[in-house]
């Protein structure tokens, strides 16, 4: 059986941590189940270039800096998950709270006004 080339496998998976990140600019246009299927592809080559790697023998300079590369994509893939997760439950949060609330009967409950009215101005 042929063994597997490690640069192809690096570019492999650098491609879909690139693919993910680009989804990942525009947290509310995203795919979220194309950006999953994207890390765990991504996920996939990375496994396999770690099963491979000690049976090709000492890597070379090259081999080094595309891993180096991918390290910070990842790294600044998984900064914009965060930060669109964190957007997101805020988002959610404040929907839940202009949502109306209902009573036990299935009216909506009267809308509390705040602050004060003045007859002066």
């Amino acid at each position: 059986m042929r063994e597997p080339d490690l640069y192809g496998l690096l570019a492999a998976a650098q491609s879909r941590v690139r693919g993910a990140r680009a989804l990942l600019a525009r947290p509310r246009a995203c795919n979220l189940d194309e950006c999953v299927t994207l890390f765990r592809e991504a996920q996939g080559y990375l496994e396999w270039f770690r099963d491979t790697l000690p049976r090709a023998g000492p890597a070379g300079r090259e081999l080094r800096r595309q891993a180096t590369t991918l390290a910070a994509e990842l790294l600044q893939a998984g900064v914009l998950l965060e930060q669109g997760a964190r957007l997101g439950r805020r988002w959610l949060a404040s929907l839940r709270a202009a949502a109306p609330e209902y009573t036990a009967s299935g009216n909506e409950v009267p809308v509390h006004i705040r602050g004060r009215i003045s007859l002066l101005g």
